[in-house]
């Protein structure tokens, strides 16, 4: 047989199975859309943001007035936001602030509570990047309401979740700051205490002018010393001057004193003043240091105690008109459509063996 033969034996086959073909799509149609209008409606609530840089949480660098601050996120950013939106977190907030068990239908004692909660929130919600490198939350429910709430209340959860992961970040380095300073503070305490000492030590009382002081001092004496002896060895020529002779052996005497004294603080000074250099330095480094970690903790403390967006929010979601699904009108004709389709290849397969013997096929006899 030709097969020009078997598609017009097919097409007669299915012309006169055409009324139970028939029959059989009206009652699918029918089945399906009064099955469809049994079927809740649910209306989906969308709110869309993008991330906001981590830069607006941190304070201005110190000195620095003008300085470029990144207002939007980077995709590692965004990255962040999406994976904490994926969070079990998000997922605990919603089924404990909208009291899902009760709302699902699920009975909180059951040992598969949280297992059937989460798969039907998963089913409803939902978090994902668009082309437009913002992210869209979603959630659907029977109630439009109820919808919008959930969503906005979980980029609200979201924005919470992501602010403490940053806040955490700043109370550490708060505290860094808090043991550099305590640090910085001790040394710049045992610095100060040794300065004195060495100070005392070495009488150096004035680092900068103690030194030129002496010099001057030792130089002016030595002078006068060398004046007062030549006045003496002329003195001591002349028996006129004998009166005058005791006093200037007196004032010689005094002056070489004076030097010797001048000399042992001259080589006092000169013993520590490398030393009390070397610690003064480092006693000011440190106080520099010290001031700008303390304004840096200043600045931190601020930035910490500062209210700041980790997102910025182009879409609220609002109550849905509309409903999401179910969409009746292609369940009814997706049903129609597949029961169509399966009389069409009940009839083929009728036609192709209508001739087997299927009482033989079905019996324990050989063929």
């Amino acid at each position: 047989m030709s097969e020009k033969e078997n598609l017009l034996d097919l097409i007669n086959a299915i012309y006169r199975w055409r009324k139970p073909i028939i029959i059989s799509c009206i009652l699918a149609a029918l089945l399906s859309a009064g099955i469809s209008l049994l079927m809740p409606n649910y209306y989906k609530a969308k709110t869309v943001f993008y991330a906001g840089s981590p830069d607006l949480a941190k304070p201005s660098p110190v000195g620095e007035s003008d300085t470029d601050i990144d207002i939007y996120g980077t995709d590692t950013d965004l990255d962040r936001l999406f994976s904490i939106a994926n969070s079990e977190k998000i997922a605990s907030y919603l089924i404990s602030e909208f009291d899902l068990f009760t709302r699902y239908e699920i009975d909180p004692n059951d040992d598969k509570a949280q297992y059937k909660v989460r798969l039907k929130l998963a089913d409803q919600y939902n978090a994902q990047k668009n082309k437009f490198d913002a992210l869209e939350l979603t959630v659907e429910d029977k109630d439009p309401e109820v919808a919008k709430n959930m969503a906005n209340g979980a980029r609200n959860k979201l924005n919470e979740i992501s602010q403490a992961i940053i806040k955490e970040s700043q109370s550490k380095l708060v505290e860094n700051y808090k043991q550099n300073i305590a640090s910085k503070e001790k040394t710049k305490n045992q610095l100060s205490d040794s300065l004195t000492q060495l100070k005392s030590k070495y009488k150096i009382f004035s680092a900068d002018g103690q030194g030129e002081s002496l010099a001057t001092e030792l130089s002016k004496t030595n002078a006068k010393l060398a004046a007062q002896k030549s006045k003496l060895s002329v003195f001591k020529q002349d028996p006129i001057f004998r009166d005058s002779l005791t006093l200037v052996k007196a004032m010689v005497a005094g002056l070489e004193q004076q030097k010797i004294s001048l000399e042992k603080s001259a080589a006092l000074f000169s013993q520590g003043i490398n030393t009390i250099d070397i610690l003064q330095r480092e006693l000011k480094d440190v106080g520099n240091q010290l001031n700008v970690d303390k304004e840096r903790q200043k600045q931190l403390l601020s930035a910490y105690n500062s209210p700041f967006s980790a997102l910025h929010i182009i879409q609220e979601a609002e109550t849905p008109k509309i409903k999401s699904r179910p969409i009746r009108s292609l369940i009814v004709i997706g049903t129609t459509a597949f029961v169509f389709v399966l009389t069409l290849l009940w009839v083929t397969f009728m036609q192709q063996y209508k001739e087997v013997n299927w009482k033989r096929i079905f019996s324990d006899e050989p063929l």
